[in-house]
């Protein structure tokens, strides 16, 4: 399978995705990296498909690629929950019709179909990352970008999300998380470490998260159920990595 989206900037840092990827992008540069996806500048080369991220193309381009940003959660287009979603929609000309099936499909999906009336204003947190991850995903792009908003998420809503996320990747989406909180790159299937506007690592999620001594050095932790395992790992109760608590305590009573 080709690579699909192509980011380099400068020769510091420089990664490809496949179509069906699920990314967590973690380090002390996400706001710059971020920075280079919303206005890029001269020294930053993105392609999606086999289509450069120019002026000419700028337009094209965000057809593709939608955001959902921290600094925007409390930033609202629509008077209510269904105008917001259906934002989107209307821009890129979709029928009344259509607007109303989708809207009501997908809200349902994402549990929200009984706030579609109430003003976006009025939600909670974390209703208020479900309306705007549906608000980017009903739109159908190819890459979907998350800005370290999933923390927003209670407990429940975050098991949904996720499980929405990973259909989303099943059907050849792309999902480039930049989050602080460690817990959420188990979710990944692959962490690209940037730290001081450099590529520090870059692998699959396991490989990653074995470079203990290297995260620890950029001052980053170890999801809680990682350092778990390894701790069972050096007393012998397990022999491999097991990365839910429902595979760990199935494979601690066998």
């Amino acid at each position: 399978m080709n690579d699909y989206f192509k980011y380099r900037y400068s020769t510091n840092i420089e990664f490809n995705l496949k179509l069906g990827t699920h990314v967590a992008i973690i380090g002390n540069s996400n706001d710059f990296f971020l920075e280079t996806l919303l206005n890029k500048d001269d020294k930053c080369n993105i392609f999606i498909g086999d289509k450069e991220y120019t002026p000419e193309n700028k337009f094209y381009i965000r057809k593709l690629m939608s955001f959902v940003l921290y600094k925007h959660l409390n930033i609202f287009v629509g008077e209510t929950v269904r105008d917001e979603i259906a934002f989107g929609l209307e821009s890129l000309a979709y029928t009344k019709d259509d607007i109303n099936e989708l809207i009501s499909s997908l809200s349902r999906r994402f549990k929200l179909d009984h706030l579609l009336e109430k003003d976006p204003n009025s939600l909670g947190a974390s209703d208020k990352v479900k309306m705007k991850i549906l608000s980017s995903l009903i739109i159908k792009p190819n890459v979907l970008v998350i800005d370290n908003v999933l923390c927003e998420l209670d407990y429940i809503d975050k098991l949904l999300i996720f499980d929405i996320l990973d259909e989303y990747v099943k059907n050849q989406g792309v999902v480039i998380n930049l989050t602080r909180d460690m817990e959420e790159t188990l979710e990944a299937n692959r962490i690209i470490v940037i730290h001081n506007k450099t590529l520090a690592c870059d692998g699959k999620t396991l490989s990653v998260l074995n470079e203990e001594k290297l995260l620890k050095r950029l001052g980053l932790g170890m999801p809680f159920i990682v350092e778990l395992n390894k701790y069972l790992m050096d007393y012998g109760m397990i022999d491999k990595y097991h990365l839910t608590n429902e595979k760990l305590v199935d494979a601690l009573w066998k």
